[in-house]
């Protein structure tokens, strides 16, 4: 069982605002078999994130209900998308609510009952899940990231490999080249830089990949066609992150 986190910037331009929601669904319904068991994560993409600054809601649940109701709204419609896709080509996805089951301490999770997910898979279900808000404990509601969704279900249930989508070709080095294989031992010689992505961007997926010992992480671009083919089987793509 694999996990497989479609990120934001897989499904839309970060600058414009384009969508690529429905190539890339389709990318992925092609491209996965139909008897692979796997938990699909998807991030929020442009909208998400901008309204996720425009209310301020990192900084938990104020004045905002509306604005955070909103947010979950517009997620769900990108959840809707992939789902329909999905089933259009044959694979019986479901959506699964992360704040149904999902409860946080200042933006730390500390309840995750992942039961209904397993059960799912179990059957023979492809759970589709999102970056969402928690309700939180001393923050009143707190994001999630799709990034932490993704490890921490990798975690708990025990994935073979996590695989991360993006619109680029893996992680980029200082020179413009990908990055083959990031471990350990080459980490500390990385340049993890800043990013204004509302989910940490390329050193949110490295933190986090870094937590899954013994889990394969494998980062690619999700627009393009083969990628995810491969990295399910195990060929040389992207970069390959080995905690």
């Amino acid at each position: 069982m694999f996990i497989l986190k479609i990120g934001g910037s897989a499904l839309t331009n970060k600058k414009t605002g384009e969508s690529f929601v429905e190539d890339v669904a389709v990318r992925v319904a092609k491209e996965l078999d139909k008897n692979e068991k796997c938990v699909i994560v998807h991030g929020v993409g442009y909208e998400g994130h901008r309204l996720a600054k425009k209310y301020s809601l990192h900084r938990g649940l104020q004045n905002n209900h509306v604005e955070w109701a909103h947010l979950r709204t517009r997620v769900k419609e990108i959840t809707k998308t992939i789902v329909n896709i999905l089933v259009k080509y044959g694979h019986p996805a479901v959506e699964v609510s992360p704040a149904d089951i999902m409860r946080t301490s200042m933006g730390r999770i500390v309840f995750f009952d992942l039961e209904i997910v397993k059960e799912f898979l179990d059957k023979g279900f492809i759970p589709v899940m999102h970056a969402d808000g928690a309700v939180d404990d001393k923050l009143g509601l707190v994001v999630v990231s799709g990034d932490t969704i993704a490890t921490d279900i990798a975690l708990r249930l025990g994935a073979s490999k996590l695989i991360y989508g993006t619109d680029v070709d893996g992680i980029i080095d200082s020179d413009g080249s990908v990055i083959d294989t990031i471990d350990k031992d080459n980490i500390g010689n990385l340049h993890l830089w800043d990013t204004d992505d509302f989910s940490g961007g390329m050193k949110k997926k490295i933190e986090e990949a870094m937590r899954l010992h013994g889990i394969t992480v494998h980062v690619i671009n999700l627009r393009k066609d083969g990628t995810l083919r491969k990295a399910i089987k195990g060929e040389r793509v992207g970069t390959t992150i080995k905690g």
